[in-house]
């Protein structure tokens, strides 16, 4: 009965130490991953907003929390150490297709389509 019982007491001990890991390394990805789904929400924004032929006006906001928000991609991803050199080609890309200003549907369409690129290339690389 003394078995049984210390091996009871050695499983729930094991279960809180399991879950207390889980819980220690899903936090340490909560940044980078909230930022990348902050991201996501505008980018679907703006891709709506250029199907609806919306473009110019109320996407304007969206870019603008796209372009602020990139600018935290590297530090949320490398937490204060040197990013590797083909993220920061990545990154560079990124930037460059938000720093394109649009007039016209067409011009947001193809500015959409440069952010897309750079999007997937660089989760291409790095998940």
């Amino acid at each position: 009965m003394r078995n049984i019982v210390l091996l009871l007491i050695g499983l729930a001990i094991g279960a809180i130490a399991t879950a207390n890991v889980v819980n220690a390394l899903r936090q340490r990805d909560a940044y980078p991953r909230g930022l990348m789904n902050v991201l996501q929400h505008h980018y679907a924004a703006l891709r709506e907003d250029v199907r609806r032929n919306r473009c110019v006006q109320a996407s304007s906001r969206d870019l603008a929390v796209l372009r602020l928000a990139s600018e935290e991609i590297s530090s949320a991803v490398y937490a204060g150490d040197i990013p590797d050199a083909p993220f920061r080609e990545f990154d560079q890309r990124l930037h460059d297709a938000l720093g394109t200003t649009a007039s016209t549907c067409s011009e947001a369409a193809s500015a959409l389509d440069r952010i897309h690129d750079a999007c997937e290339a660089c989760h291409r690389q790095y998940r």
